[in-house]
């Protein structure tokens, strides 16, 4: 399992969120390119290359010639071609990231709540069950925006994970009945169907 997924807006599969290694965005970059040692590097390789031809010096200086010219060269096209997959993937990452909000499932209490909504994902389809299912995965991710649960959080987590698990038990043995949902919250919801 990722280590984070992206619970869309409305009930269906998470998506697993892109991992990005360096979370800068490309703004905060240092921006590389031709520094003081690439020009150095392209400026003495291409002076010692037209030396040799016009001093007609030793054809060995040729090879350090071209070789200083290509690293003067090639070394800012290396930075440019990095620089430009990262903002690739920084776009790609940032455009997964608005399909939906980010929870975190490293903790033991979030994984819970996840494997139980995809249980009840596979055998509720769609209705209220789901609805009330992904509202429970809705509440979590709002509140820990992408991290993990602290200790106070723990609770709150666990109780949407049980009753989201419970929600699923009783969805394999058949439909639950239509009922009035009352209540504001996941919890409410799941037990007003459960009743």
């Amino acid at each position: 399992m990722p280590s984070q997924v992206i619970v869309p807006h409305r009930p269906g599969p998470l998506v697993d969120a892109p991992a990005v290694e360096d979370r800068r965005l490309p703004a905060e970059e240092p921006e590389k390119g031709i520094g003081v040692p690439e020009v150095v590097l392209a400026a003495g390789g291409a002076a010692l290359l037209a030396a040799v031809v016009v001093a007609r010096l030793p054809v060995w200086l040729t090879v350090v010639a071209v070789a200083c010219l290509a690293l003067g060269l090639v070394l800012p096209a290396q930075a440019a071609v990095l620089r430009v997959m990262r903002r690739r993937t920084l776009r790609r990452h940032a455009k997964t990231l608005h399909r939906g909000v980010p929870l975190e499932v490293s903790h033991p209490a979030v994984r819970r709540l996840v494997t139980a909504y995809e249980r009840l994902r596979r055998t509720a389809g769609p209705g209220i069950a789901l609805d009330a299912g992904h509202l429970a995965l809705v509440e979590v991710a709002t509140l820990l925006h992408g991290r993990p649960p602290r200790d106070d959080e723990v609770d709150y987590v666990a109780r949407r994970a049980e009753a989201v698990s419970a929600l699923a038990d009783r969805l394999a043995d058949g439909p639950v009945p239509p009922v009035e949902l009352a209540g504001p919250d996941s919890v409410a919801r799941i037990e007003a169907l459960l009743a």
